[in-house]
């Protein structure tokens, strides 16, 4: 019996002992606001480009809903997730992808420049060239044109907590 234990001990001890990853320190390259705004994952906002750069722990969602415009229609909302995560992605019957909106609350989705929850409130103002560092728990960016808001929250201690964002689509 002792021997078992002790071989229990040691299993879990070199199980909990997992390699991590060398962290690659990259320079960031400022951009503004717009740029960012424009395609802030670095990638283009479709189902395929998103399976493709979000592979690790992230599963896909489908749900089904009739096209407000024509009942006949049926159109498709992908949802890729993570545990505290989610981004939606709409697809028309005619085939047509848009980005809808989400909330990221974990690094299983890093936005360009390495932007994620868990960073420090200066790597984030770092990170844009347009954009003052100010104290205030939020960060709002809007592009009128794009219709598209993102919202970055940061705690007390100057921690991005989340990012909430949304588009507008009809």
């Amino acid at each position: 019996m002792r021997r078992f234990v002790v071989i229990c001990l040691f299993v879990f001890a070199v199980a909990a002992c997992k390699t991590t990853k060398e962290v690659v320190s990259r320079s960031i390259q400022p951009l503004s606001c717009d740029v960012f705004l424009n395609q802030p994952f670095g990638v283009s906002e479709t189902i395929a480009s998103f399976k493709k750069h979000f592979v690790n722990g992230v599963k896909l969602k489908r749900a089904v809903r009739r096209n407000i415009h024509d009942a006949q229609k049926v159109d498709t909302i992908f949802q890729f997730c993570s545990r505290k995560s989610n981004i939606f992605i709409y697809k028309t019957y005619f085939n047509r992808e848009m980005m809808i909106g989400g909330k990221i609350a974990d690094n299983k989705f890093p936005l360009v420049n390495g932007v994620v929850p868990g960073m420090k409130r200066e790597l984030f103002f770092k990170s844009f060239n347009n954009l003052e560092d100010n104290r205030k728990d939020s960060v709002e960016l809007y592009n009128k044109e794009l219709m598209r808001k993102f919202t970055f929250t940061f705690d007390s201690k100057g921690v991005l907590k989340k990012i909430v964002f949304s588009s507008y689509f009809d």
